[in-house]
């Protein structure tokens, strides 16, 4: 019998990105409680999913993989598809290279969803700062969202549909 490998969902962008607004769109909440069991959200059929609720902004690197570590013994190997969003620092106490190179370890089928355009300046994510994310990536797929969004709730909406586009096409492989 064939089992497939867990999936994991890995948002990432840099700061001010919109990233959480993102999250809520695709999966249909307002909020995601840190206690609650997986959810079910209508645009993914039954597909079930847990949300790790922290943020590396907001907590230094040895912290967020702390919680990361507990929310992986929790949720893996289970009939769920796991979700992470992830700030791209790359040096201070929140880089983000320790956490990947985490991820790298795992036997998790994972993917890198980059959201390139920032929500609240015109910022976007150069292809130098792509490149050093996907220099630490050992194992996992890269997509890469481009869709501008600057301020625009129409674009977060758009960009939210693509990702969510993406994410039912890993879920059905």
């Amino acid at each position: 019998m064939f089992v497939a490998r867990q999936k994991l969902f890995v948002l990432v962008s840099l700061p001010h990105s919109g990233i959480y607004d993102t999250a809520h769109r695709i999966f249909q909440r307002s909020s995601f409680f840190p206690f609650k069991g997986p959810i079910r959200c209508a645009g993914f059929g039954e597909a079930l999913f847990a949300v790790l609720n922290v943020h590396n902004y907001r907590l230094s690197t040895r912290e967020y993989l702390r919680e990361l570590r507990r929310f992986l013994r929790r949720h893996g190997g289970k009939e769920v598809h796991l979700v992470l969003n992830l700030v791209l620092y790359t040096e201070g106490t929140h880089a983000m290279g320790e956490v990947i190179r985490e991820l790298n370890r795992t036997s998790l089928d994972i993917h890198y969803l980059v959201l390139q355009s920032n929500y609240i300046n015109r910022q976007v994510m150069s292809s130098e700062l792509l490149a050093v994310l996907k220099g630490w990536i050992k194992q996992g797929t890269v997509h890469v969202n481009d869709t501008l969004v600057m301020g625009s709730q129409i674009r977060l909406d758009q960009r939210a549909e693509e990702l969510c586009a993406v994410i039912r096409q890993v879920v059905a492989s």
